[in-house]
């Protein structure tokens, strides 16, 4: 069993932005960490091992989330008696996707010339 085998949706819009596969994944995995209420607070460690990357790969891939207004990363910090404080992970915080430009994809080329009598015409050569 993988992770209670627990399930999440994420839009098809997903794949009409110009998203790099690191921002993809460290988005996905926020997602799936998120569930219903959109906010999640995983380490950097803990994202980079889930997504197979680096912690500075992270880190760029959250900077540039948060500039395309997927996410909104709120520094967290905790408080100690002594009056010191120390940072802690971070809060994500899952935006609704921004607009999809509409792309018209181009005519796909055609493979093969078209035959008026299939019957009587040879293959192409």
């Amino acid at each position: 069993m993988i992770l209670g085998e627990r399930f999440y949706q994420m839009s098809n819009a997903i794949f009409h932005y110009d998203l790099t596969p690191a921002e993809f994944m460290v988005y996905n995995y926020l997602v799936s960490c998120s569930g219903q209420k959109g906010v999640c607070w995983p380490s950097i460690g803990k994202i980079a091992v889930n997504c197979n990357c680096s912690e500075n790969t992270v880190r760029k891939a959250i900077v540039s989330l948060v500039k395309k207004r997927f996410i909104r990363k709120v520094s967290t910090y905790e408080d100690w008696i002594d009056g010191h404080s120390r940072q802690t992970n971070n809060t994500y915080y899952i935006l609704d996707l921004p607009p999809v430009q509409s792309v018209v994809a181009p005519e796909p080329a055609k493979r093969y010339r078209q035959v008026e009598n299939a019957a009587t015409s040879q293959p192409p050569p």
